[in-house]
C-alpha cells in the first residue's frame, strides 16, 4: 500500500475511527502472513523491543509502534503482559509521544528495577520534518502500574562530544557503580562510540566516558541497541549497527544493518577503549533480526528481537502491518561463541501434541515446531503447489537460506541468499515456522537464522532424506 503522509505523523489517540477501522479490515484481511503465535502489531508497524522486565512473574514488554500504515512513522510504544508467552494482555499505548523533547517520536529505551520502583529510560527524538535527526535527548519515566508517567529529560544532547545521534539507553551495573549507557555518533569522527553516564540518583547523571574499539575496528557510523550484561566469566556486548559491512565476506554483516556481538573480560576506561576480547561478529545470519534486548528472568539473561531489518518494506504492507517479534532466547557461552537457545519455560507452556515421525516431506501444516539430529548434508525446501519456495541447505562447509523464489520478493537491497560456516557435523538443529517465518537453530544452538518467507498458500516442507523429527503444535 502506498504511504499516506497525511496520517504517518498523527497521535494514534488522534486517528479518525474511520481510518482505524478501514486499516483493522486490511489487518483482518491478510490470510497468508500474519502469524499465529509470534506477536504482531494490530495495525502499522512494528520494531524494536523496549522496556523488557521479568517482575512477580510477569514479562513486562513494550515495542515500539508507527500506528495504521506499515512505514516509520511517529513511534509510539505499545504494552503487553505475559506469564506464559501463550496469553498475553494487551494494555495500548504506554507512551503517546507528547513531551516536548519527543516531537519526532518515542524511540528505544528499557526498563530498570530499583526496588522500591521501576524506571523507564528511552530516548525522545526530535527531526527536521524530513526525516534527519536534529536531536536526541534520554528521557526517564516511572512505571507505575502499567502507566509510564512523569517524563522528564536526564541526559540532553551533548553537542560538544557528538552529533544528533544518541540513542537507546539502558542501566549496566559495573564495578559497584550504575551506569546510563546509550550508543552515539562521536562528533569528531563520525563513528559509533559506547557512552557512559554514571548515576548519582535514578534521575540524575553525569558523563564519565565514551568508550571505542581497542581493536582499530569502527563498527560502523552508529552504535545502536547497545547491551552489556554479565554473563558466566565476561560481559556479553552486542550493538546493532549502522554502516559497517563486509561486502567481500559472505558470511558477515551483509544486511541493511547489522547486529554483532563480542565478548569483554573488563573495561579500559582510562584509554576509553572497550578491551574486548575478538572482533565483533554476526550474532544472527538470517534476513530479518535487529534491535535485540536483553533482560532477566530469574537467573537467565534473556533476549527478545525486532523480527525484521530497517529499510526493507515487506509484502504485508498491503494488509496494513510491518514486522513481528522474535520467540524469547536464553543466553550462554561456548568459549566466545554466542549460544541462544529457545526459553526453556517458553517451549514448555506453547509446545503441544509432540510427536515423533520419519518422514521425507510435511504437508498441509503451517505452524508448527520442529527438532531433529542432522549428521551430513540435508536440504529443506518450503513451498506451494506453484514451486515457489525456500531453500535451506547443509552441506560439509555451510548452511545456507535462499528465499529468492518466493512468492512475493521483498523490498530490501540485501536478498542475496545468506550463508554461515558450519561449525558441528553431528548436531542438532531447531525450528518454529508460523506461516510466514520461520527461526532456526543450528549447531547445537550456535548458528542461527531468523527470516521471514513470503510462500502464498504454501503447503509443503519436503527433506533430502529421511529425517527421525520431533513436531510439535504450537499453543497460542
Amino acid at each position: 500500500m502506498k504511504l499516506k503522509p497525511e496520517l504517518i505523523w498523527i497521535k494514534s489517540n488522534q486517528h479518525k475511527q474511520k481510518d482505524i477501522d478501514a486499516y483493522n479490515n486490511l489487518v483482518a484481511s491478510d490470510k497468508y502472513y500474519r502469524p499465529v503465535f509470534h506477536l504482531a502489531p494490530p495495525n502499522g508497524l512494528m520494531n524494536d523491543p523496549n522496556g523488557l522486565l521479568f517482575k512477580d512473574g510477569v514479562h513486562h514488554i513494550h515495542y515500539q509502534w508507527s500506528p495504521l500504515q506499515p512505514y516509520h512513522g511517529f513511534k509510539h510504544w505499545l504494552y503487553v503482559t505475559t506469564s506464559d508467552f501463550v496469553n498475553y494482555h494487551d494494555h495500548g499505548e504506554s507512551i503517546i509521544p507528547d513531551h516536548p523533547k519527543e516531537a519526532g517520536g518515542a524511540f528505544s529505551g528499557s526498563a530498570y528495577d530499583f526496588g522500591d520502583k521501576v524506571k523507564i529510560y528511552y530516548t525522545g527524538n526530535n527531526e527536521d520534518g524530513n526525516g534527519n535527526v536534529i536531536e536526541e535527548v534520554q528521557i526517564a519515566a516511572d512505571f507505575v502500574n502499567g502507566k509510564i508517567i512523569n517524563k522528564e529529560v536526564v541526559v540532553e544532547n551533548d553537542f560538544e562530544r557528538f552529533t544528533a545521534h544518541v540513542r537507546d539507553p539502558k542501566i549496566f551495573e559495573y564495578q559497584g557503580k550504575k551506569y546510563l549507557v546509550f550508543g552515539a555518533q562521536c562528533r569528531d569522527t563520525k563513528k559509533g562510540g559506547l557512552v557512559f553516564y554514571e548515576m548519582q540518583t535514578p534521575e540524575k547523571f553525569t558523563y564519565f566516558k565514551t568508550l571505542t574499539s581497542s581493536l582499530n575496528v569502527d563498527y560502523g557510523h552508529m552504535w545502536e541497541c547497545p547491551n552489556l550484561d554479565p554473563l558466566e566469566d565476561k560481559i556479553l556486548f552486542m550493538i546493532s549497527s549502522e554502516g559497517w559491512f563486509k561486502n567481500d565476506d559472505k558470511y558477515e554483516l551483509n544486511s541493511t544493518r547489522n547486529v554483532v556481538y563480542t565478548a569483554i573480560k573488563e573495561f579500559d576506561f582510562e584509554n576509553n577503549k572497550l578491551k574486548e576480547e575478538f572482533e565483533m561478529v554476526t550474532m544472527d545470519y538470517g534476513y530479518d533480526f535487529y534491535a535485540p534486548q536483553t533482560y532477566w528472568v530469574d537467573k537467565k539473561l534473556v533476549l527478545l528481537a525486532w523480527f525484521g531489518n530497517v529499510d526493507v518494506q515487506y509484502p504485508t504492507d498491503q494488509f496494513a502491518w510491518h514486522s513481528i517479534m522474535t520467540i524469547p532466547r536464553e543466553l550462554s557461552w561456548n568459549k566466545n561463541v554466542l549460544v541462544q537457545k529457545p526459553l526453556a519455560e517458553y517451549c514448555k507452556n506453547i509446545l503441544t501434541n509432540k510427536t515423533k515421525k520419519t518422514v521425507t516431506e510435511i504437508k498441509d501444516k503451517q505452524v508448527m515446531h520442529l527438532k531433529f539430529e542432522l549428521v551430513g548434508d540435508l536440504e529443506i525446501k518450503i513451498s506451494n503447489d506453484k514451486n515457489e519456495f525456500m531453500n535451506i541447505k547443509f552441506d560439509s562447509k555451510e548452511i545456507s537460506m535462499d528465499r529468492t523464489h518466493q512468492s512475493e520478493p521483498v523490498d530490501s537491497t540485501c536478498e542475496a541468499p545468506r550463508y554461515a560456516i558450519r561449525k558441528i557435523d553431528k548436531q542438532f538443529v531447531e525450528m518454529f515456522i508460523d506461516r510466514s517465518s520461520i527461526e532456526m537453530f543450528a549447531d547445537d544452538y550456535q548458528t542461527i537464522f531468523t527470516s521471514r518467507f513470503f510462500i502464498r498458500d504454501w503447503n509443503k516442507i519436503e527433506f533430502s532424506k529421511e529425517i527421525n523429527v520431533e513436531i510439535s503444535d504450537v499453543n497460542r
